[in-house]
């Protein structure tokens, strides 16, 4: 097995990425960023890198009231991966009734493969992915 575990954060254009405990990547959105299809991808190359090749999940804190471009909406973002992520459960907490819906509208047009959650209280989306933890341990060979 390896060593003690180490946090680790990547830094992109419109969020912050931390790997904060074994298999839980936090995905924390700047409120002065633009979410744009740019930058999705470099936040799924950063989860792709902190969360390896093992089982993970992640917590998504989206402000209220951020800019993002509308093409984010029309895009499958997990596609590329779809089949074969290690992203098992993700919790998504929103601030605002905009927020909510657009998050609930794109999971509803672009279905995951993964249980996918949308939260008002960052406690709550928490609790949910940690019951999602057990899910981890049983893919462990």
């Amino acid at each position: 097995m390896g060593g003690p575990f180490t946090q680790r954060t990547i830094e992109t254009r419109c969020a912050s990425m931390s790997l904060v405990a074994p298999g839980f990547i936090e995905q924390r959105f700047s409120a002065t960023a633009t979410i744009d299809r740019a930058g999705f991808e470099e936040n799924r190359i950063a989860r792709q890198e902190l969360g390896g090749e093992s089982p993970y999940v992640m917590l998504t804190i989206i402000p209220e009231g951020i800019d993002f471009e509308l093409a984010v909406t029309s895009t499958d973002h997990f596609k590329p991966e779809r089949g074969k992520s290690h992203l098992v459960a993700l919790a998504v907490v929103v601030s605002d009734g905009m927020g909510e819906a657009i998050a609930k509208l794109y999971f509803s047009y672009f279905p995951t493969d993964f249980p996918a959650r949308v939260f008002h209280e960052e406690r709550a989306a928490r609790e949910w992915l940690t019951s999602q933890m057990p899910a981890i341990r049983s893919m462990a060979v």
